[in-house]
């Protein structure tokens, strides 16, 4: 199961420091079953450590990365070459192969850690428009007006 780092801060979070968190993570699958059971677990662990009221989960199928794929603009604005067709067409179904093959094409190394410096410096904004994200939005959101009430969202 991914997300084992984040699952285990998230506990700590929730026990120690008493706020919020979500954990979004990728599922390493496209079966709903295998996902269904996944998420069952997290949400067990995570329901150990706090109240749902103060946590969510997300499982991006098949990784998170794919969220990057449907924004061809942002894609293009994070790789260092052009991807091919057949690039962007894999890159829905293994989206951090593909990316470690564009980064290394261009002789970027090394893979994560380039293009996580190049996330940090990109306008990400587009991607909330991705259905996988909206339960994140509210939850942030909620937790956002619950802090500060009076506040327009």
């Amino acid at each position: 199961m991914g997300g084992g780092g984040a699952l285990s801060s998230a506990r700590t979070i929730l026990v120690l420091r008493r706020e919020p968190v979500a954990v979004v993570c990728d599922a390493d699958t496209l079966a709903p079953d295998v996902m269904a059971e996944q998420r069952g677990l997290m949400e067990y662990m995570l329901g150990e450590a706090g109240p749902l009221s103060e946590w969510r989960v997300l499982l991006i199928a098949p990784e998170v990365a794919m969220l990057l794929f449907r924004d061809e603009q942002l894609l293009r604005s994070l790789v260092p070459v052009s991807p091919s067709f057949e690039q962007l067409i894999r890159g829905r179904y293994e989206p951090n192969r593909v990316l470690a093959e564009l980064f290394a094409q261009a002789g970027e190394q090394p893979f994560p850690d380039v293009l996580v410096r190049r996330l940090e410096q990109a306008d990400l904004s587009s991607l909330w428009a991705a259905p996988e994200l909206r339960p994140l939005e509210a939850f942030l959101l909620e937790k956002s007006a619950a802090q500060h009430p009076g506040a327009a969202p």
